[in-house]
């Protein structure tokens, strides 16, 4: 039996009615390009990121010029215009987006007395095979659920698939933390934690692990997001899982979808005593 996940596809270059081509770059105030910027079209459930220069150039299916499009990265303001004023400002776009300044969280010292736990899944075995295999994976992501009583702080991540000859060898991950707010699950990141999966680093356990250069604390039931940065050139991930054993958590543009078998993507914390 195989369980598929559909990522989204986005194909570039329609023309037919209804379908809009957006291109442009995304920049802060100062000129400087931002990287894997988070573009959403929220009545549509569909979306897109900047590449690692800040460039974008998707299509937008079955929209209206009453549709609204957004542009976000952490630690700025919100873009956000319809359809219609984007196509009047030319065929390529130059989005601004202007620093949002916050206090920075309290530097919290680890306590004494914590306990390692990992949450998700740390088995690369099973009946069952989850396949991630779409061109343009950017950013959906893998959430694993942390429910923690207390306070905890990530330390590493980590995660692990079937080596196959058409398989992801290099992809560069963002780690995200979200919160339910009234019922939805809202990103509640502060500082990005961005690394690289390459194949050249899994350990002698076919496993890949990041270890975070600081810490991230979350507390009480958070979903701690895999997000994927850049397409997949034509390449899958193939994961063993069985059923019961974990759930796999996929995130598609504000959209979660849960079942009720385990990925294998880890996250290893210090839970406060």
């Amino acid at each position: 039996m195989r369980i598929l996940v559909a990522v989204l596809s986005i194909v570039i270059g329609l023309t037919a009615s209804g379908k809009v081509t957006l291109k442009g770059v995304v920049k802060d105030d100062k000129g400087e390009v931002i990287p894997y910027a988070t573009i959403t079209v929220p009545s549509r459930s569909t979306g897109t990121l900047t590449d690692s220069v800040g460039a974008f150039g998707f299509v937008l299916n079955n929209v209206t010029d009453n549709d609204s499009v957004s542009f976000s990265s952490i630690g700025y303001d919100d873009f956000t215009a319809t359809v219609g004023r984007l196509r009047s400002m030319g065929d390529k776009l130059d989005i601004v987006l202007h620093e949002h300044p916050y206090e920075l969280d309290e530097v919290v010292v680890i306590p004494p007395k914590v306990k390692k736990k990992t949450f998700g899944r740390t088995s690369m075995n099973g009946k069952f095979e989850i396949q991630i295999g779409s061109e343009h994976p950017e950013g959906c992501g893998v959430g694993v659920r942390c429910k923690v009583g207390k306070r905890a702080w990530i330390t590493s991540v980590s995660m692990g698939w079937i080596q196959r000859d058409n398989c992801v060898e290099r992809m560069p991950f963002r780690l995200n933390a979200y919160k339910k707010r009234n019922g939805v699950w809202t990103n509640v990141t502060r500082q990005p934690v961005m690394f690289t999966y390459t194949k050249e680093a899994l350990g002698g356990d076919g496993r890949f692990v990041y270890r975070l250069p600081e810490p991230m604390m979350i507390n009480g039931d958070t979903m701690v997001e895999f997000e994927f940065l850049e397409p997949m050139h034509g390449h899958t991930i193939y994961i063993k899982s069985n059923v019961l054993t974990g759930h796999f958590n996929w995130h598609e543009y504000g959209k979660w979808e849960s079942m009720p078998v385990g990925g294998s993507f880890a996250v290893h914390v210090l839970v406060e005593k």
